[in-house]
């Protein structure tokens, strides 16, 4: 009991130092060891978690925690702290490259769909997640959008004028005198020229649009806005009217292509539109591509951008456009195309359909050389480099059904060869008696420079040797010779010309009868007379088969008998057989 006593008036650490005292030093030990051990844990698994944290000089604990931890682990190592530093140079480098990969939006996943993650991708990198399918279309509600950047905008650039046309020219007729009525038709070597479709482009500020009108004034197809973004805020927008411009143009009859007005700077602000496109032309059936009409101007947001910058956002529209099942295409101009895109340009306009935006003042009725509101036929196209599909040619159109000016496009559908119309002519000489009139235009068609075979558009004139107009009607009563002109009217390649002669002899009897020889020539053909002598009773026909050879007259008649004689004269025509004879003799006019 006295030693029991004598121990706990001892106090702990006097009796951890005591020889006698094992028990208590080692429970003392390993008490300290856990805690020790369980504070490192904690401060390993805190270390592992950010390495890239550095820690305040205020986390003094910390910092000899992580100090205890790096002796431990390299205690056996000689060169325990050459060692600690090149781990710790290694770890560094494996921080770095998961913090990047954090921060492109962790593309390696199935899709980028956070419009933050997108932004904050750098272009090159996010085009490429584009294309490789990881890039879901953004809904129209996550896309922020102000209607107030909704603003009519007017196009900017020169108009062109068009080149003179490289077909071979017409040939003018040459002078001549009043009698010489027989003007030579033009010779026209072939042309090429293009096949096309008539179009426009309009948005909700056409205001409402009768498209029945529109069709019926020979317009194909339309290409529609659905939005747009603004050029100065830079913030999208979408046409109110476009749905309702879809379904009507459709219901009309016009194939209907869709654009977005845009002024995008960074390839997520092309995935952005792209998607606003995409969303607003879900449950309608566009038939024509689907278009980045990418503009710039004086003040507008887009004019910095240039080069390799500018291709990569036009890829990114039209490959997410692609991928969502549309045909992409983009709208550019001359300058969009040769300067900002420049050594580019084969990146986009090789792989997608091009809308080129060159106007030409021919079609605007304010200029001088102003000769027609459409594109016509054998009109010039722009002398390009590359191929385009769609051409804008006109900034001032005027088409039936819109109240407003509008702007004119063709559809390029291929090239065609046009040759030299042509009046073919059956007779091309006619002649009758006095009295006996004609149909010019029997036998007489035309040929299109298509080859279309036609009446429409032919016409004819007479005039006699004076030179002077006649008709049919005074001509058959006139003696004399007389020359018809033909003159077609070719829709594409102009009017040409050609005759035939007429010739009105004066008749033997006015009892003649026409008839048409082989040649073509109208002329009067007689019936043969019998002889003088013959009677009243039919002359019988020998057996034999009839000739054309004209009956001669016998020199003396036969005497009449009571019993008809057969004459030994050649078959008589076929008229003779039912015909009574005559008693007046006719020559034939046949040669």
């Amino acid at each position: 009991m006295q030693k029991k006593a004598a121990k706990e008036k001892q106090g702990r650490f006097a009796r951890f130092c005591s020889a006698t005292e094992k028990p208590a030093r080692i429970s003392l030990i390993l008490a300290a060891a856990i805690a020790f051990a369980t504070v490192g844990t904690v401060c390993v698994a805190a270390i592992m978690s950010n390495k890239n944290v550095d820690l305040g000089s205020e986390n003094v604990e910390l910092n000899a925690a992580q100090q205890y931890l790096d002796q431990i682990s390299f205690a056996a190592s000689s060169s325990s702290e050459e060692t600690s530093a090149e781990s710790s140079g290694e770890s560094s480098d494996e921080t770095s490259e998961e913090t990047k990969e954090t921060k492109r939006g962790s593309l390696t996943g199935d899709n980028v769909v956070d419009i933050k993650d997108l932004k904050s991708l750098s272009d090159e990198d996010l085009l490429k997640a584009v294309k490789q399918g990881k890039v879901k279309v953004i809904e129209k509600k996550d896309i922020k959008q102000d209607q107030s950047q909704n603003v009519k905008t007017t196009h900017k650039g020169k108009i062109a004028d068009a080149p003179k046309p490289t077909s071979t020219p017409k040939p003018q007729p040459t002078k001549s005198t009043a009698s010489a009525t027989n003007v030579p038709t033009p010779t026209m070597a072939p042309i090429t020229v293009v096949n096309y479709e008539l179009g426009i482009d309009i948005s909700e500020f056409q205001g409402d649009i009768n498209w029945t009108k529109v069709r019926n004034d020979g317009i194909k197809f339309a290409f529609i806005r659905c939005g747009g973004r603004g050029y100065t805020k830079g913030t999208c927008y979408e046409d109110k009217k476009f749905a309702q411009n879809v379904k009507n143009a459709k219901k009309a009859g016009v194939k209907v292509g869709v654009y977005f007005f845009s002024q995008a700077i960074t390839v997520a602000e092309a995935v952005e539109e792209a998607s606003l496109t995409i969303g607003m032309c879900k449950g309608l059936n566009i038939d024509l591509p689907v278009v980045m009409d990418w503009e710039t101007g004086s003040g507008y947001r887009t004019q910095p951008l240039k080069g390799e910058a500018f291709a990569n956002v036009l890829d990114a529209f039209c490959t997410l456009i692609s991928k969502n099942g549309y045909t992409p295409a983009v709208y550019l101009c001359s300058d969009d195309i040769n300067n900002r895109l420049g050594k580019y340009q084969g990146n986009i306009i090789g792989k997608y359909k091009l809308w080129y935006a060159y106007p030409y003042s021919c079609y605007w009725p304010a200029s001088k050389s102003f000769k027609s509101n459409y594109y016509q036929t054998g009109d010039t196209i722009p002398p390009r480099s590359f191929a385009f599909e769609y051409w804008q040619y006109s900034w001032h159109g005027k088409v039936a059904g819109i109240g407003t000016e509008v702007d004119l496009n063709i559809r390029i559908l291929g090239k065609t060869t046009l040759k030299s119309p042509e009046i073919n002519i059956t007779n091309k000489s006619i002649t009758t008696e006095t009295g006996q009139g004609i149909n010019p235009m029997d036998g007489v068609k035309a040929k299109t420079c298509q080859g279309v075979v036609t009446t429409d558009n032919l016409s004819y004139a007479i005039k006699n040797e004076a030179g002077q107009s006649v008709t049919v009607d005074q001509a058959k009563q006139t003696p004399g010779k007389y020359i018809i002109t033909y003159t077609f009217k070719d829709p594409f390649r102009g009017t040409i010309t050609d005759t035939a002669t007429w010739e009105v002899k004066a008749a033997a009897t006015p009892s003649s009868a026409p008839s048409t020889t082989p040649g073509g020539d109208i002329t009067l053909t007689p019936s043969p007379t019998p002889s003088s002598g013959s009677t009243d009773t039919p002359t019988p026909t020998p057996q034999g088969s009839v000739t054309d050879t004209p009956t001669p007259t016998p020199s003396e008649a036969p005497k009449a008998t009571d019993t008809p004689v057969p004459t030994a004269s050649p078959v008589p025509t076929k008229q003779e057989e039912n015909t009574e004879s005559t008693t007046s003799q006719e020559t034939t006019n046949n040669p």
